[in-house]
């Protein structure tokens, strides 16, 4: 192993040293250190980065040899490794240039940068608008507990503390939220059954109170049921569930309605099918006071009030050589069939009912045909 190099002068750079020391290498002779040193004083400052080659002393054949100084060697790395540090840097300097131009360019208004739509700010507001206990959107007066989170009057009403926090509800209300609802567009409570209606805070309630796609409820004549669903799924709910009640298919048939005399309110229903449409037939015993009684019969359909008004229905009874006969449009099922003053219903006391029926039984001929159908 070679011996430690002995330093002795401090005319070398820490470099030199660095490479003699790593390396074990003997550090060249004065003589030959005093001519480095020389030449290089005399090299131009451009040949810096390149390699430089040394007349070493002739030896003893005389004959001249040409060798890369050690420290020729640690000089043109180094300048290397600064020159490629300098290049890296300047590559570094332009893509971080570049990086800037192009973020400058983006907030300069470029195409290429997408700025969020109106639309998507309006329906976040919105969003912020949507009460957390009933998923309603909140209408004024909108309150708030004392953490600011926010809740309809109508759950306000109902509960003690706030539903996101816990903390005990106050009688806060924020206006602000109030006043940016006044300025935006909410869709109608009824958009899950198909109503694509944007209103405002001043119509929202009236068009929701009449909206044709709000939820239709039971048109059975028990209160127990409180079904209440699309209009597409209200014979279906029919069938699976009110399974006494039976279909009819045909434009002409009999409505059977029996034990007509028992004592009480009583009910009688059936579906009659025909023109691709379903229609809710009943007869409906009510009792008015003691010994007052009447039987309202009505054709009701499934279906919207203005497609109702495409058809006419024809109820008739005949029993004893006497005919009855009576013709109006039926009704949607939208409409309650306790609305007795409504004109559209056939009203019987029970005089009539016991001269029409047989046995307890009354039968009613049903007749249902387009409107625009005179035959």
């Amino acid at each position: 192993m070679n011996p430690l190099p002995q330093i002795r002068r401090t005319n070398f750079s820490f470099l030199e040293f660095q490479y003699n020391f790593f390396n074990r290498t003997k550090l060249p002779s004065r003589d030959n250190r005093r001519q480095i040193m020389q030449q290089r004083r005399q090299r131009p400052a451009t040949d810096a980065s390149q390699a430089a080659t040394v007349a070493l002393p002739k030896d003893n054949s005389n004959q001249e040899q040409e060798a890369t100084s050690p420290l020729d060697q640690i000089d043109s790395s180094s300048s290397n490794n600064n020159t490629n540090a300098s290049n890296s840097t300047s590559s570094n300097s332009n893509s971080s240039s570049s990086n800037n131009s192009s973020s400058s360019s983006c907030s300069g208004g470029s195409s290429d940068c997408e700025k969020p739509s109106e639309t998507a700010t309006r329906e976040f507001l919105v969003s912020l608008l949507e009460c957390p206990v009933c998923f309603g959107y909140m209408m004024p007066p909108i309150m708030q507990c004392s953490r600011g989170h926010l809740i309809c009057s109508q759950c306000r009403n109902k509960l003690s503390v706030c539903p996101v926090c816990r903390v005990p509800m106050s009688n806060i209300r924020n206006l602000a939220m109030e006043k940016v609802g006044s300025k935006l567009i909410f869709p109608c409570k009824h958009a899950c059954y198909g109503c694509r209606a944007r209103l405002s805070y001043s119509d929202k309630k009236s068009h929701e109170e009449d909206c044709e796609f709000r939820p239709y409820f039971c048109p059975y004549p028990d209160e127990k049921c409180v079904w209440q669903g699309a209009l597409k799924d209200v014979y279906k709910h029919f069938v699976s569930t009110h399974q006494n009640v039976i279909t009819m298919e045909g434009t002409d048939i009999i409505f059977l309605a029996t034990n007509v005399n028992q004592v009480g309110a009583l009910d009688w229903t059936m579906i009659q099918s025909c023109h691709g449409r379903h229609f809710l037939l009943s007869l409906e015993k009510v009792q008015l006071g003691e010994g007052c009684q009447q039987y309202f019969a009505a054709c009701r359909m499934i279906g919207t009030m203005r497609d109702a008004a495409d058809f006419d229905y024809l109820i008739s009874l005949e029993a004893n050589n006497r005919t009855l006969k009576w013709k109006s449009k039926p009704r949607s099922i939208r409409e309650s069939f306790v609305t007795y003053t409504n004109a559209d219903f056939l009203v019987l006391n029970k005089s009539t009912v016991e001269l029409f029926s047989e046995d307890g039984n009354l039968a009613l001929n049903i007749i249902i045909k387009k409107a625009n159908n005179n035959d």
